[in-house]
């Protein structure tokens, strides 16, 4: 299926349209997933944030309350990101019994960061599709906690130790790409300022 245009997601998610849905959900869980996985969450963690945002996405696309300055993606992944701050907090508070948590984040600094995620998001994209597809197929695997070996198997290598320097190989090339970018300078020059 062909990228969907932001008249088309809003569209499906009004009328709970499951191609639609489903295009949403493989477009943008695996950046969901790969932010709560690495901040302490599960894969079932990332599915209850998703959902849960995809809810919020919904009430306010149903009462036309949505306000989209980036991608609908930057827009999701923002929310999730919230959404699962909360739940860290909750957390927090229940295991821990504080009674306040000080949240040193204003609102531009939030704002900033989520047009600096997008833009991460964006660049992380071009430069992934530019990978080959045996790249994409290894790096997408190891993201999803794929073994090694079934990996190996999958693909048709030798050896495991063969997959980790494919999924290494193809890593440092992407990560190469991205930090060639003119836009990443940017981001990283601002971040220094």
């Amino acid at each position: 299926m062909k990228k969907l245009t932001l008249g088309q997601i809003i569209d499906g998610i009004r009328k709970r349209d499951n191609k639609v849905l489903a295009q949403v959900y493989k477009d943008i869980f695996p950046v969901v997933r790969y932010y709560v996985i690495n901040n302490g969450g599960t894969q079932d963690d990332a599915k209850d944030v998703f959902q849960e945002s995809i809810i919020v996405a919904y009430r306010q696309i149903s009462e036309d309350k949505l306000e989209i300055k980036t991608g609908f993606e930057a827009y999701l992944y923002g929310i999730a990101r919230l959404i699962w701050l909360k739940i860290l907090r909750n957390r927090e508070i229940h295991e821990r019994n504080v009674s306040e948590i000080n949240q040193t984040n204003n609102i531009h600094e939030a704002l900033d960061n989520l047009i600096e995620d997008d833009l991460e998001i964006r660049l992380f994209r071009k430069y992934f599709k530019k990978l080959g597809p045996e790249c994409q197929k290894v790096l997408q695997m190891t993201t999803e906690k794929i073994p090694y070996d079934k990996i190996a198997l999958e693909l048709g290598y030798k050896s495991e130790k063969i997959v980790r320097n494919k999924k290494y190989r193809c890593k440092e090339y992407l990560i190469r790409m991205i930090k060639e970018d003119p836009e990443y300078q940017q981001i990283m020059k601002k971040r220094t300022e």
